[in-house]
């Protein structure tokens, strides 16, 4: 993580500290978009994908839709399982750079329905 100013009282924080230490304000390194989308294909495609974000739960995926949330800059971690019990879960994490908008496309193995991640 990089050492920004805050953007209301100019003290020096991390640029993903949730608030700043010394006026409070919330998301002092400003804000950033992450949008977790889900690939169009064959397999998986009746079964719902569970996603989690730094672990808070963000509800379920079907092909083709996405999920956008706004979040302070920084490092986030992405988990993804499909809602059946032999699938693998996985999970990775990204860098979402304040002011600009992440998306991060997420498919599933065709072997073992295991989430595969990329960035854009």
């Amino acid at each position: 993580m990089a050492m920004i100013p805050c953007r209301e009282c100019g003290e020096t924080i991390s640029d993903g500290a949730p608030t700043c230490p010394k006026c409070g304000i919330p998301s002092p390194g400003g804000q950033a978009r992450l949008e977790i989308k889900r690939a169009s294909r064959l397999m998986g495609a009746l079964v719902p994908l569970n996603v989690w974000v730094d672990s808070n739960d963000m509800g379920t995926i079907s092909p083709g839709n996405s999920i956008s949330l706004t979040v302070a800059p920084g490092v986030h971690r992405i988990e993804c399982q499909l809602l059946q019990g032999h699938n693998k879960g996985g999970a990775e994490e990204f860098h979402v750079p304040a002011g600009k908008h992440l998306t991060v496309n997420v498919s599933t193995s065709k072997w073992n329905g295991a989430p595969i991640f990329s960035a854009e």
